[in-house]
């Protein structure tokens, strides 16, 4: 009868591989995170601060309806003009909106749109944590 010749098999131990990988990948993240700037400039300096921050403006809203603004109440017909008059036509404004658990949420979606048409486009979710 014929007796078929094994096959050698041949692999190659991954083992070390991964183990040379995983060192590269360690010491490339702590060279490249201590690592000093490597061009020291000294930066003029100036009187005035740039007004890098932008303004935030609170909106809430309880759950009967009823809308502060800036802890001011007014009613939804004075929205816009009180809203752009605390923006002062600035787009990187930002939104941070209040709403009760129970409130409605078209309420909601008509105080976005309504910012949204005076050019206001950064909301903020106020919430509490839970414990």
């Amino acid at each position: 009868m014929f007796t078929r010749p094994k096959r050698l098999t041949t692999s190659i131990d991954m083992a070390p591989l991964i183990d040379v990988v995983f060192l590269l990948l360690i010491f490339f993240m702590l060279t490249s995170s201590f690592t000093a700037p490597s061009l020291q400039i000294k930066l003029p300096t100036a009187n005035s601060r740039p007004d890098s921050t932008p303004e935030v403006i609170l909106v809430a809203v309880d759950a009967q309806g009823s809308i502060t603004l800036q802890g001011a109440p007014i009613q939804l017909s004075q929205f816009e003009s009180k809203l752009s008059t605390l923006s002062q036509g600035k787009s990187d404004s930002k939104i941070h909106f209040r709403g009760d658990r129970e409130m409605n949420y078209g309420l909601f979606v008509e105080l976005m749109d309504r910012a949204r048409q005076i050019g206001i486009v950064q909301f903020n979710l106020v919430h509490d944590t839970k414990k």
